[in-house]
């Protein structure tokens, strides 16, 4: 038996049992790990359950069939690759079927040979893909080759090793959230819980609610007792996100928390203890806040024990063709379609814009790329529908801080439309809005959609 494939799973789907055994056992013998199932059903609920790399299933089969297999497939997991087993008569549903989003076919009858030179190949791309991801740190903002990069990994390293508060601050978009998430995966901690609250984003009272909790009946609406966060990252990391938009008020409760690691829910009285790793962030200066008045400064000194700082984008220039490459290659994934080529002259110029936005705007305009593009290839014809915004001055206007909200509002709307005209036809909506039905999948489970909403 050959060296295991690892991380690849391949599930088979196929109503010939003598077929179905003999793929089975050829591909085991190849060193992969391989499932089976004798129909699209009971291979629907296989795939739910868990996973897989790789799907291989015959289009004609009695019940759930193999393009409905497929859909289902790509909406749960629409990085999963897709081989379609088809007769002669079938070859032009399956070439139809590539163009949205399936792998390969291949047709009956077909020589062993034929199907493990194409799971060969498929496997490949994957091993390629893992060696990338893997040969970079794990997270967007960590990718680079920049001393400002390298000295933020150092730090990394360092901080983890302790249960110090640790406070990160940085424009929006730099990628707070995702230095927190790495702090704690590497921290002792890492096994607890990891808690994310954005304290801009609630009011003042749901925020109170949200972080200390609630016994049942301690307000309108309080139908049932709420474990709040402070009490549920007991174990693990709490990370505040923009805890400069937390009113003084309320600050003055949390600072007694963080001195006792003890809490009470609203409307309770028992105290109880919760034992924590804190890490703040805010893209605020919080020491003119302080001067202000708007920031306590003895919550400041308890929080900023170790601060550490992400520079914008625009001060790391070097590092934009690495994060290119990398957030091609994972959106391109995601969206279930082959990783375009890019051209030298689109890279020089997206490493020369400003990206105010930060990587969030950087991986915004490629995964629009990557929707409306139809061709394989990144030119410079992909900047006429998703114009860049640089001024006369060749420097890019600040963004509105509501942009990706608006951008993304309107693409949901659209789609609901198109599915609307289309009563649901996720074919003929991908069609209505040119891009692929495998992004169109993505897309829906992105934005949450509902059939509801538009049948």
């Amino acid at each position: 038996m050959n060296e295991p494939k690892k991380n690849f799973k391949i599930l088979i789907v196929e109503d010939n049992q003598s077929l179905r055994d003999g793929m089975t056992a050829f591909l085991r013998k190849a060193g992969f790990d391989a499932v089976s199932a004798e129909d699209g059903q009971k291979g629907l609920t296989i795939f739910s359950a868990s996973p897989f790399s790789l799907v291989i299933t015959d289009i004609k089969m009695p019940g759930l069939n193999g393009i409905e297999l497929f859909k289902a497939v790509k909406s749960l997991h629409p990085a999963t690759d897709v081989i379609l087993i088809t007769a002669y008569a079938s070859v032009d549903l399956a070439v139809e079927t590539m163009r949205c989003g399936a792998e390969d076919f291949i047709t009956k009858p077909f020589s062993i040979a034929e199907l493990r030179k194409k799971v060969e190949a498929i496997y490949n791309r994957f091993s390629t893909r893992q060696q990338i991801v893997s040969s970079s740190i794990e997270t967007p903002l960590l990718i680079g080759r920049s001393p400002a990069i390298q000295k933020i990994r150092a730090m990394i390293e360092k901080v983890a090793k302790v249960n110090s508060p640790v406070l990160i601050t940085g424009e929006s978009g730099t990628g707070k959230e995702l230095v927190a998430r790495t702090i704690h995966d590497q921290s002792f901690c890492k096994n607890g819980p990891f808690v994310a609250v954005n304290c801009g984003a609630l009011t003042e009272s749901l925020l109170e609610s949200e972080l200390f909790g609630h016994e049942k009946g301690s307000f309108t609406g309080a139908v049932k007792t709420h474990a709040g966060k402070f009490e549920i990252s007991n174990g693990g990391t709490l990370f505040l996100d923009e805890i400069g938009e937390m009113s003084p008020a309320l600050q003055v409760k949390v600072l007694r928390v963080l001195q006792t690691k003890q809490l009470h829910r609203v409307g309770g009285e028992k105290p109880i203890s919760s034992d924590f790793r804190l890490i703040t962030a805010t893209n605020k200066d919080l020491q003119a806040a302080i001067q202000d008045g708007s920031f306590r400064s003895d919550l400041f000194y308890r929080i900023n024990v170790i601060p550490i700082v992400i520079p914008p984008l625009r001060e790391r220039k070097e590092d934009i063709p690495l994060l290119i490459d990398f957030i091609i290659r994972n959106k391109a994934e995601k969206l279930g379609r082959k990783t375009p080529t890019i051209d030298a002259s689109v890279v020089r110029k997206l490493t020369q814009y400003a990206w105010h936005g930060n990587i969030r705007e950087l991986e915004n305009f490629l995964e629009r790329a990557l929707v409306f593009i139809e061709e394989n290839r990144f030119s410079d014809d992909l900047f006429a529908f998703a114009d860049l915004g640089e001024s006369k001055n060749g420097h890019a206007p600040q963004p509105d801080g509501n942009l990706v909200q608006s951008v993304e509002k309107i693409e949901r709307e659209m789609i609901i439309n198109a599915l609307r005209t289309s009563k649901g036809i996720k074919q003929h909506a991908a069609d209505a809005l040119n891009i692929k039905t495998g992004a169109l999948y993505y897309k829906i489970d992105k934005y949450g959609i509902e059939e509801s909403e538009y049948l």
